[in-house]
């Protein structure tokens, strides 16, 4: 790319500067890296700081340069959200039994959880899902499943960030709107085990789920299981309820979770 093309100099010398730190023997001084990336020094002075100031790097005691812990926390992000991807999907492997069913993996967000991993059924749900789609979170069941899985004050936390004026309207007549109907859903779903979705999110269609916890015992994810209303006759909402369950307890064993384990048989 010539010079003129490149709008982003400073970027791709401060990914330049994160390379050599990480094949670095020993950790570079400013000079090293003025040197070998034949850089102003001015230059690599000024990006050095700002680097250390955003936590991308870290100054020894020596002057030397490190990695900083900003990258090990965007690491560890990625490596959580890719590993329990894989096992959702390795969970799923040779499961003919749920052909007949979405099932769904999402995070929680804020006030919303983020679709990471989907298996769509050959059957026409009415509404579609997506990796990356974003739903209000009180109204999905894997939403309402993780917040069921936080623990008292956490779930006071997330509705003092999270107030009802700020909650979406409903989008169905179904949807949640108060947080008393929370409160009384969340009891509900820590008593039976799976959270439900009767049509809050598109009418016709149906959604049970169950909290993933990993090793530390935490609720980092919902799995979902859908099905069109006209296809609930075949189950009853206790066999769908398990099923989510058993799901999300395969998932969660092979994060680590050493937990409770129950029988969804």
């Amino acid at each position: 790319m010539s010079k003129s093309q490149d709008t982003v100099p400073a970027l791709r010398r401060a990914v330049r500067i994160l390379d050599m730190v990480k094949a670095s023997i020993r950790p570079p001084l400013a000079a090293d890296v003025a040197r070998q990336l034949d850089l102003p020094r001015s230059t690599v002075h000024g990006l050095l700081a700002v680097m250390v100031e955003l936590g991308l790097l870290e100054k020894n005691a020596s002057q030397g340069y490190r990695l900083g812990t900003r990258l090990l926390d965007w690491a560890g992000d990625v490596t959580e959200k890719r590993d329990l991807v894989t096992e959702f999907y390795h969970v799923l492997e040779n499961r003919a039994d749920l052909d007949a069913f979405t099932v769904t993996l999402t995070m929680l967000e804020g006030a919303e959880v983020v679709y990471v991993a989907c298996r769509n059924s050959a059957t026409v749900l009415g509404a579609s899902f997506r990796v990356g789609m974003r739903l209000p979170a009180i109204f999905t069941a894997t939403g309402n499943a993780m917040l069921a899985g936080m623990d008292d004050t956490s779930f006071r936390e997330w509705l003092a960030l999270n107030p009802v004026s700020t909650w979406s309207e409903p989008l169905t007549p179904n949807g949640i709107c108060s947080v008393t109907t929370l409160v009384r859903e969340i009891a509900e779903i820590r008593d039976r085990g799976y959270a439900v979705d009767d049509e809050q999110v598109h009418e016709g269609l149906w959604c049970f789920a169950a909290s993933v916890r990993d090793h530390s015992g935490q609720a980092v994810a919902g799995i979902g299981i859908s099905l069109p209303q006209t296809e609930l006759s075949r189950f009853t909402v206790a066999q769908l309820g398990n099923i989510a369950a058993g799901l999300a307890q395969a998932v969660s064993i092979r994060l680590g979770y050493r937990g409770e384990r129950q029988d969804f048989s």
